[in-house]
């Protein structure tokens, strides 16, 4: 039965139909990764800033308490920025945000869909932190500007930032031809020493945005709205 269905003319155009649609996409698919894969050969991941976007004190330290009970100094609001000022964080304060603008030269004529974005941010040897994408989800052709960020926590090793004069990012960023297509993964590996004048920003932000959040979150406990 199954050979005369073969021999069959409309079945087997049918099934020639079938193989050329299925050899047809399977071809279109593999054209575009490999039209992806060489516009990502002539993409170009570069660093080009660090900062620090923010800070939050963690509010839990600094419980709310009535108005009478508070109007004198919280001694463990007193302790904490004693021991700050002396080097010491007994316990994490809450965390730093810091943002690493980087560059995306698109050396091709095509746009590029990226799709995800996974790396890791080490701080010389002190500490290696997560990385995600803020917001840019298109590689134009040219320049692209990707702002990326991650969460320092706030302890001992803040006191360790003056120190850093070199870091490095790495990870794999997926893009596509489209919002829905074929994925491709584009490794990549920036490294870069950072200056005394960078990391001397950082760190004298850091340690006012920290003394201000504790004297905010703890007049916050007692004042709504706090100053």
């Amino acid at each position: 039965m199954l050979r005369l269905f073969v021999r069959s003319p409309g079945m087997a155009a049918f099934l020639l139909i079938s193989f050329l649609c299925l050899v047809m996409f399977s071809s279109c698919a593999v054209t575009k990764k490999i039209t992806a894969a060489d516009i990502l050969s002539k993409t170009k991941l570069e660093f080009e800033a660090i900062s620090l976007d923010s800070v939050n004190i963690n509010k839990a330290l600094f419980p709310e308490k009535g108005l009478s009970s508070s109007l004198l100094p919280n001694p463990q609001v007193v302790t904490t920025l004693q021991n700050f000022s002396r080097g010491i964080i007994e316990k994490e304060l809450g965390t730093a945000c810091l943002g690493i603008a980087l560059s995306a030269t698109n050396g091709s004529k095509d746009t590029l869909w990226i799709r995800s974005f996974n790396a890791n941010i080490t701080l010389d040897t002190i500490i290696t932190l997560p990385v995600s994408l803020k917001d840019s989800s298109l590689l134009k052709p040219g320049k692209n500007s990707l702002s990326v960020k991650t969460q320092f926590p706030l302890d001992w090793r803040i006191f360790k930032l003056p120190t850093v004069r070199h870091f490095k990012i790495v990870g794999v960023i997926e893009v596509a031809l489209d919002s829905d297509g074929k994925t491709i993964p584009l490794d990549f590996n920036i490294e870069r020493d950072i200056s005394d004048e960078e990391m001397n920003n950082i760190m004298e932000t850091v340690t006012t945005s920290i003394i201000n959040g504790i004297v905010n979150n703890w007049v916050g406990a007692i004042l709504p709205g706090g100053f």
